[in-house]
């Protein structure tokens, strides 16, 4: 078993039964079994440098941040899949039970497969009250919370201390006599389910068994402080003898409050090992079948069989869907990894053009009859929560997993992705003792430049953002310029370990940039210069153009072909970003450029013109730190200005001011407050008149034939 604890301050209940079985000891040795060590271990509860007030990276048998409030549920069903012995305690606070997280996740069993899979049992911690306020499941009766599971698919049992007013030692014993007796009913339960399917005869729609307890808030606490209740009120949600320090009559009811516990019953202060024989009988005499020690919650890492991408890959200018040439390389990802890789997708993964991966598996809905019981690899639920907790448990738990959404909802989760990065920030930098995990895998694809008439609502690219704002060194943002590209930062990824990794991609067909090796050399460097689209092979620029994501990297090429039939006399340099964090502060990111690569990319002082995919201020975070103090707006970016409608593919880069006439009308004025050259001052000012102009006309024509004109619809780029 292992225990999954979502109940957000928690923490006392939870490393008290660690420091028994001598978890904590193992993986802090200063923390002693005796007298001493068990001062410091006290000591460091909420103390500066030690435990803080709800579980995180430090808790050994952990994989789970205490605050991320509505996780648990579904961080233990992604736990558990694959393992067909283990049987994950997911304990919900019935505060986090309010939350859309965890009402969601409820579901979760629905996609479990009792013959390849493990079991989940969840704990509904029934007892009434959040910070200040009853609580939902708490105010519900037990009709109406067996109702509610039974409806859900569960078999609920109720474990209630009953009448407050009837508190004695006896109450005390027959409520832990009766969950110790619901325990074990919920085990022969999971385990008869198991073994009808490993039999050959599975149960259909087999009822999980699951526990309401019902225990009075603040139970064995004081009654009431200074005339106010505390047992069975909100006041036990928070530290209820505030003023034990100066008090004493707080401090007496402290006394009063320990000494109920009979703590001479359990401990030997004399002894070396202050622990009494008996306390810990109960405990496994194999330690790693401790909770606190269990493997898999700290080292549990199994690297994928991950083949070379570029067998993948295909011919340059040949027309290729960025996601259908992933697709085609994760269908033999999924066939080589048969119970080490899973793909969660909120019922968009045809749709994504990843379906490929078909051939090799299937979906893994166990209520449906076509699905159930086949070792699907793919989950597709319509809650990103849900999803995201999967991923979080299987990946914590030494597997892989992989996150493809369309680009505007992904960032629902945006926040359970943050709280997984200061668990693993933690997990690496502060806790020796904890192994390396795969990388967090997302897909952002279906972006709003391909919106596919869905509209406004379905443009969002925010995630990159958000991702920026976390440790550097942690996160990897790809946005492949090509289908060979976009394989290159897959195959990367699967490999990689202890990231949040993020591909934005297309799904739409696009001729392919570069060759395999081309490619190949591009995503190792990150960001380079195309000396085969610039012009004069890209020497001494006289302004710089800069793509980064597909279709503002192909605008572009377009408005380099555009100017060269314009001004042919202009030298332009081509640069593709494949890795956003290369263009971050040296020192921050091991990806970054050093100063002296940044200039030979972007030369020390001509005019540079970004078309970024995402929002301008990504891109201009990174730059920040790096512009040039003497000229700071020799940097322009281009990217999404929350210009959405249900419009063409070439009119959504219009509206934004990315498509190629814009670009080209920037690079001139660019060039022009330059005053480096006086190459174009003749023909400046017509050009861009006429690039205005045929903004116009373009406009015009969507919104009579609603498509664009065919002449911009060409997809073949030319060289040179």
């Amino acid at each position: 078993m292992m225990v999954v604890w979502g109940p957000g301050h928690g923490a006392p209940g939870v490393l008290s039964g660690l420091w028994l079985e001598g978890s904590i000891t193992k993986f802090y040795s200063h923390m002693t079994m005796d007298k001493p060590g068990f001062d410091k271990f006290v000591k460091s509860f909420s103390w500066p440098g030690g435990f803080p007030s709800h579980i995180n990276a430090e808790t050994p048998g952990q994989i789970h941040e205490g605050g991320e409030l509505g996780y648990a549920l579904s961080v233990a069903y992604g736990a558990v899949m694959d393992y067909p012995d283990l049987i994950a305690v997911a304990v919900v606070g019935d505060g986090e039970a309010e939350t859309g997280p965890t009402a969601t996740a409820w579901h979760a069993h629905k996609f479990l497969d009792p013959g390849e899979s493990g079991a989940v049992l969840p704990i509904l911690h029934a007892n009434g009250f959040k910070i200040s306020e009853r609580t939902l499941m708490g105010c519900a009766d037990d009709k109406e919370l067996t109702t509610l599971f039974t409806g859900y698919g569960y078999q609920c049992a109720i474990v209630d201390y009953g009448d407050l007013a009837n508190e004695t030692d006896e109450a005390d014993r027959n409520m832990q006599i009766n969950l110790a007796a619901t325990m074990n009913w919920a085990y022969d339960e999971i385990r008869k389910i198991q073994s009808a399917a490993r039999s050959g005869n599975p149960i259909t729609k087999p009822r999980w068994p699951m526990i309401v307890l019902r225990s009075p808030k603040g139970w064995t606490g004081p009654r009431t402080v200074d005339g106010l209740p505390v047992l069975n009120s909100f006041r036990a949600h928070q530290v209820p003898l505030m003023q034990a320090r100066t008090d004493k009559g707080q401090l007496q009811q402290l006394k009063d409050w320990l000494a109920s516990y009979k703590p001479l019953e359990l401990f030997d202060p004399s002894a070396n090992n202050i622990v009494k024989p008996k306390t810990i009988a109960i405990l496994p005499k194999d330690p790693s079948k401790r909770l606190g020690q269990r493997k898999i919650t700290y080292d549990g890492y199994q690297p994928l069989n991950c083949p070379e991408w570029i067998p993948f890959a295909t011919k340059k200018n040949q027309e290729e869907s960025p996601m259908k040439a992933i697709g085609r390389y994760l269908a033999e990802i999924v066939k080589l990894n048969p119970k080490t890789f899973r793909i969660f997708s909120p019922d968009e993964l045809r749709s994504n053009k990843l379906d490929q991966v078909f051939e090799h598996t299937t979906r893994d809905m166990q209520w449906d009859p076509e699905t159930a019981h086949k070792g699907g690899r793919v989950t597709e639920m319509l809650s990103e929560h849900t999803l995201q907790g999967f991923l979080q448990g299987y990946t914590l738990t030494g597997r892989t997993g992989l996150f493809p959404s369309y680009e505007a909802f992904l960032g629902i989760v945006t926040t359970m992705i943050e709280q997984f990065a200061k668990f693993s920030k933690v997990a690496q930098t502060d806790v020796k003792w904890r192994g390396p995990t795969s990388s967090l895998n997302y897909i952002d694809t279906s972006t709003l430049w391909r919106q596919e008439h869905n509209g406004y609502s379905h443009q969002n690219p925010g995630l990159i953002n958000s991702l920026l704002d976390l440790p550097h060194h942690m996160v990897r943002v790809y946005l492949p310029p090509d289908a060979n590209c976009a394989v290159s930062c897959m195959a990367h990824c699967l490999r990689s370990k202890n990231y949040v990794n993020l591909i934005v991609g297309s799904k739409s067909p696009a001729p392919n940039l570069l060759t395999p090796e081309q490619a190949n050399e591009h995503c190792v460097a990150g960001i380079s210069t195309w000396p085969q689209y610039s012009t004069h092979n890209g020497e001494d620029p006289d302004v710089v153009l800069v793509g980064c994501g597909n279709e503002t990297t192909t605008e572009v090429l377009h408005t380099v072909n555009i100017l060269k039939e314009d001004l042919p006399q202009l030298r332009i340099r081509v640069v593709n970003i494949v890795d956003l964090l290369a263009l971050a502060i040296p020192g921050e990111h091991p990806h970054a450029l050093s100063d002296a690569s940044f200039d030979s990319l972007f030369t020390p002082d001509k005019p540079v013109i970004v078309n970024f995919h995402g929002y301008p201020s990504a891109v201009k975070t990174l730059l920040f730190p790096r512009g040039n103090a003497a000229n700071p707006g020799r940097f322009q970016i281009s990217g999404y200005i929350e210009q959405g409608t249900t419009t063409t593919p070439m009119m959504m880069l219009r509206y934004n001011e990315c498509c190629r006439f814009d670009v080209a009308i920037k690079a001139i004025q660019g060039i022009l407050k330059e005053k480096k050259t006086n190459k174009i001052d003749v023909k400046a000012h017509a050009l861009m008149a006429k690039y205005m102009h045929l903004n116009r006309e373009l406009e015009k024509y969507a919104k009579e034939t609603g498509e664009d004109p065919p002449q911009y619809q060409q997809a073949v780029l030319h060289e040179g």
